[in-house]
């Protein structure tokens, strides 16, 4: 098999995450410590593997993976993926009871620390936009004056993402407190972003500081925020929101219109009186 960090490099110029980059390694690592070489008959072996050890999400993950390692080496054969069960919920969002609570403790902390008023931007950029964090993590200073930012986006498509005005005023008032014109505004410093991983960290550390529940402090609970209260707002437009998340399919967007598992338990008691 070829070199995994060859394959590495080769995801990376195909403009992926790094987290996926790295599940996709990981996916080839673990067919490569059990087969030396590539084979359809391996694969289906791996395969059957797989499904003995894991949920059928994790398998799909590993399936894409090892998927993009055939196309990366040039093999024609690919593995057929799992069927995944069709959700008909929507878990892990954080409400906005929590959302509003997050936000008072960090303007609080803002008050007095630059470095809380950054975070609290940038929490609030993914709820106020919908933005994925890799997203947000491309916005620089010379973006906000326009209401719009150009990204690469999933899949290595360029998109545009709209900035509310509300959220470009704030995000310029930060920004000139700082006294910075240019470079990236959620960063260790304007030429260094924020990885995805220390985005992820300050959110559990959040959590706890402001008791938030855990499970839905993660970057994607505020994508997942902003679809849902869009879809639930007067006058919705689901077209709308599939182009602001950056969806390629509307059937993706769509899960913003079901309900989560307890409020649908909420509902079925209140019908159900017979």
């Amino acid at each position: 098999m070829k070199s995994l960090r060859s394959f590495a490099r080769w995801l990376s110029t195909r403009g992926l995450s790094q987290n996926t980059v790295k599940s996709y390694v990981q996916s080839a690592k673990l067919y490569s410590n059990r087969y030396p070489t590539l084979s359809e008959a391996n694969l289906l072996k791996w395969k059957d593997q797989m499904a003995a050890t894991y949920k059928p999400k994790t398998i799909a993950i590993r399936i894409n993976g090892i998927n993009a390692y055939l196309t990366f080496s040039k093999e024609t054969y690919r593995l057929k993926n799992v069927k995944l069960p069709r959700v008909h919920h929507l878990e892990k969002v954080i409400s906005l009871s929590d959302y509003s609570r997050l936000m008072k403790g960090l303007a609080r902390k803002a008050e007095d620390d630059l470095l809380y008023q950054k975070w609290m931007l940038l929490v609030k950029f993914m709820a106020m936009t919908g933005a994925r964090v890799s997203e947000v993590l491309q916005v620089q200073a010379e973006h906000i004056g326009e209401n719009k930012v150009p990204v690469l986006a999933k899949g290595a498509v360029y998109r545009t993402i709209l900035i509310p005005t509300r959220l470009c005023r704030e995000i310029s008032t930060y920004l000139e407190k700082i006294r910075q014109d240019d470079g990236y505004v959620f960063g260790k410093t304007k030429d260094k972003p924020y990885s995805i991983g220390t985005v992820e960290a300050r959110l559990k550390k959040f959590a706890k500081e402001f008791r938030i529940p855990r499970e839905v402090m993660h970057p994607h609970a505020f994508r997942h925020l902003f679809g849902k209260n869009f879809m639930q707002s007067k006058g919705a437009d689901i077209t709308v929101l599939a182009d602001l998340l950056g969806h390629a399919s509307i059937e993706t967007t769509r899960i913003y219109t079901r309900r989560s598992q307890e409020e649908q338990q909420q509902a079925l008691d209140k019908i159900v009186t017979w």
